[in-house]
C-alpha cells in the first residue's frame, strides 16, 4: 500500500484546513507566523497536484507542486514550483517527519519516485524548484537528499510609509492592456530565470502609472496577513512592538502588507517605484510592503537608493536559497532568479 497520495485539481475541505492551520518558523530561532491569505491564493493556482500523507482517512502532511511554465533567459521552461510542506502539529514531535524523511525509508522513496518526474509525466527539461532557508540545516540537508540543487538567492526587501498618499497618475490595468504588459515585463525580466506572469493580475492587484495616457512603469500589488507568534528575540519583545503606536503601523502581531512583484519602469526613472509603492499601500490600508530580489539583479541595486522609510532600520534583509532538480541547472545558475511574492508570501 502507497502511503503518498496524489490529488490532482482543487483542495478538498481536509487539504485546505490543514494548510490554513499551518504554522511555519521555528520557535526559539526565527520568525513564527501563520500565513492568513492561503484559501484565495489556492483557488488561484491553475494546475495543482496535492502530496498527501493519510492516516485513517485524515490527511495529516502535505505539499503542493503547482505546475506552469518559467522562462529562463528566454525559453520557455516546463515545471512545478514546491509549496505548503506541513504536517499537522501532533505528527512534528521527535521523531518528526523531517527526520524520518532524510533517513532511508518507504514515504522517501515514493517522494523520490515523485520528483523523478516518471508520476508526472514530465518533459525531459522539466524543472522541480522550491523556496528553502539557507539556515535552516535539516531542511537544506533534506533538499539536497532528493538531488535538489541551489540555483540562486534572493532576499526580502522592505519599503514602508506610515501615512501613504494616492498618485492622480496610477490606476488598475484594464484587461484589454494584459498583452502589452506581459511583453513588456518578459522584456524587462530576460536576463533573468525562472520568471513567470502567472500571479499577474491576482486579485485586479496590477497598478500602472500613466504620463499622457501612456502606460510607462508599473507593478503587481497583493495583500496579505499573517498572524505572528513569535519573533527572533522573543514574544516580549513582540509584544512591546504591537503596543508601540507609530511603530505597529509597520509591523505587529497582525501583521498587514503587501507582497510586490513584476515591476518595470522607464531607465534612469526608478524613483517611479516609491511612487507606485506608497499609492499601492495607501489604495490597500497598509504601511509595509515586501519585495523579493535577487542581489546579483539590477532592480536590487536600485531599489538600494530608494527611500525604503524607517522599515529599513527596523528590519533586516532575510536570505533564502532558490533550489531545483532537473536539466540545465548551469545555466540557471549564471543569472538572477525572479521571485514571485505571491508564492512567497
Amino acid at each position: 500500500m502507497r502511503i503518498l497520495k496524489i490529488h490532482r485539481g482543487a483542495p478538498n475541505k481536509q487539504l485546505r484546513e490543514l494548510l490554513n492551520e499551518n504554522i511555519i518558523g521555528t520557535p526559539g530561532e526565527s520568525l513564527v507566523y501563520q500565513q492568513l491569505m492561503v484559501s484565495p491564493k489556492l483557488d488561484h493556482i491553475k494546475e495543482p497536484v496535492f502530496l498527501t500523507v493519510e492516516l485513517g482517512g485524515s490527511v495529516v502532511g502535505a505539499c503542493c507542486l503547482v505546475g506552469r511554465t518559467t522562462i529562463n533567459t528566454g525559453r520557455n521552461t516546463p515545471c512545478h514550483y514546491i509549496r505548503y510542506f506541513t504536517f499537522r502539529k501532533r505528527f512534528r514531535s521527535q521523531p518528526n517527519p523531517m527526520m524520518r524523511l532524510e533517513k532511508k525509508s518507504v514515504l522517501k522513496d515514493e517522494i523520490t519516485e515523485v520528483l523523478s518526474g516518471g508520476v508526472l509525466d514530465t518533459p525531459d527539461n522539466h524543472l522541480f524548484y522550491a523556496y528553502v532557508d539557507p539556515e535552516n540545516i535539516r531542511s537544506s540537508r533534506l533538499i539536497s537528499s532528493f538531488g535538489f540543487e541551489e540555483v540562486g538567492r534572493f532576499r526580502t526587501v522592505f519599503f514602508s510609509r506610515f501615512f501613504p498618499k494616492r498618485h492622480a497618475q496610477i490606476e488598475s490595468i484594464q484587461e484589454r492592456e494584459w498583452d502589452s504588459v506581459q511583453a513588456v515585463l518578459r522584456k524587462a525580466y530576460e536576463q533573468h530565470c525562472l520568471f513567470t506572469t502567472e500571479n499577474i493580475g491576482f486579485q485586479d492587484g496590477y497598478l500602472g502609472y500613466y504620463e499622457n495616457g501612456e502606460l510607462i512603469a508599473g507593478l503587481q500589488a497583493n495583500s496579505e496577513a499573517w498572524k505572528i507568534y513569535e519573533i527572533p528575540g522573543g514574544k516580549l519583545l513582540l509584544g512591546l512592538i504591537s503596543r508601540i503606536p507609530l511603530i505597529r503601523r509597520l509591523f505587529s502581531k497582525n501583521f498587514r502588507f503587501l507582497s510586490v512583484e513584476g515591476i518595470f519602469y522607464p531607465e534612469g526613472r526608478q524613483k517611479l517605484i516609491e511612487t507606485l509603492l506608497e499609492d499601492a499601500l495607501a489604495r490597500s490600508g497598509r504601511n509595509t510592503a515586501i519585495i523579493c530580489l535577487d542581489p546579483k539583479s539590477d532592480l536590487y541595486g536600485q531599489f538600494k537608493q530608494l527611500d525604503q522609510g524607517l522599515i529599513r532600520i527596523l528590519s533586516s534583509e532575510k536570505e533564502m536559497a532558490v533550489v531545483a532538480k532537473g536539466a540545465n541547472l548551469e545555466e540557471l545558475k549564471g543569472h538572477p532568479v525572479y521571485v514571485s511574492g505571491f508564492d512567497n508570501m
